[in-house]
């Protein structure tokens, strides 16, 4: 009971000198700081806002549907994939022999068209999700058929039809079954937290604004940030990537060539990567043009 009780006691001695501290030395100085910076101005604010605008892309918004896939040249997350490509057997991992999870089957010909990305052709990704670099690059097999003739499903394997801790990033109805996809077009703004307008964000620096009328606009910067985010959606085609730490582009720069969405992984009732991890598969926009999908990088990151 002393032992807990002194722990207690020391926690929140900690606690009130690290108040003290921020309230006395740390909160003053901040303010002297953002007292002697140039103020935050309002073109500073227009123009973050206009190239956010301007950078806008084509989005295919997917939503998952109720039914199973009911032709196997079916967009789909997870379940059985067609059998595409020269060696159609289902991709496991090199050091283990695991079955990879079928990330996405995405069949281009059900998108709405999006002038860079094809018009036909079924793209498909499996991934491991085993790491295999520090900047959260993950292994991954990409399969690709401008022109399938082939209404084959491949096999889906046992390890993956069982619920254990390798599997359990899925549902049983992703996993077993698959998710359909429905696609629907849109416009996506660049995304305010990603490389490089985090470089130049004036809302993150310790400045004060210059007037009335940029700090109404810094209020709402938060909020107006989240609903950029939340009309990408949970799952999509092209538009901006969006990372649960941070974009691997501005801390990687061997990644920055990586401007194009293949596909965007989410978080939703029936898929969990980690503790809300998102995945992402980028790609060139060059690279897009030849239909190069071996270029793709897959990364993914959690909380």
């Amino acid at each position: 009971m002393f032992t807990v009780l002194k722990f207690a006691v020391t926690i929140a001695a900690s606690l009130a000198i690290i108040y003290l501290l921020d309230r006395f030395v740390w909160q003053p100085k901040r303010r002297k700081e953002a007292e002697a910076a140039p103020r935050v101005t309002l073109a500073e604010v227009q123009s973050f806002w206009s190239d956010i605008e301007g950078s806008a892309l084509p989005i295919a918004k997917a939503t998952i549907q109720d039914p199973p896939p009911l032709t196997p040249q079916e967009s789909r997350i997870g379940g059985a994939p067609l059998a595409i490509g020269n060696n159609a057997l289902w991709p496991r991992n090199a050091d283990s022999g695991f079955p990879m999870a079928l990330v996405a089957q995405i069949n281009f010909a059900e998108l709405p068209q999006m002038g860079e990305f094809p018009a036909s052709g079924i793209l498909q990704i499996f991934s491991s999700f085993v790491m295999i670099d520090n900047a959260g690059a993950c292994e991954r097999v990409i399969r690709w058929d401008p022109d399938p003739q082939t209404s084959d499903l491949l096999e889906i394997p046992i390890e993956i039809q069982e619920n254990t801790h390798k599997t359990r990033e899925f549902s049983e109805t992703a996993r077993c079954v698959g998710l359909p996809l429905a696609f629907a077009v849109g416009r996506a703004p660049g995304n305010p937290y990603n490389w490089p307008f985090e470089e130049n964000d004036p809302s993150m620096e310790n400045r004060l604004p210059e007037n009335e009328k940029v700090a109404a606009v810094l209020e709402e910067w938060e909020d107006k940030s989240e609903r950029i985010l939340t009309g990408y959606g949970d799952h999509w085609v092209g538009g901006h990537p969006l990372f649960v730490q941070y974009d691997v582009r501005g801390a990687y720069p061997k990644y920055q060539h990586l401007d194009r969405v293949l596909f965007h992984l989410g978080c939703d009732d029936q898929i969990n990567l980690g503790d809300a991890g998102l995945l992402n598969v980028m790609i060139s926009k060059q690279a897009l043009a030849r239909c190069d999908f071996q270029k793709a990088y897959l990364t993914w990151d959690c909380s």
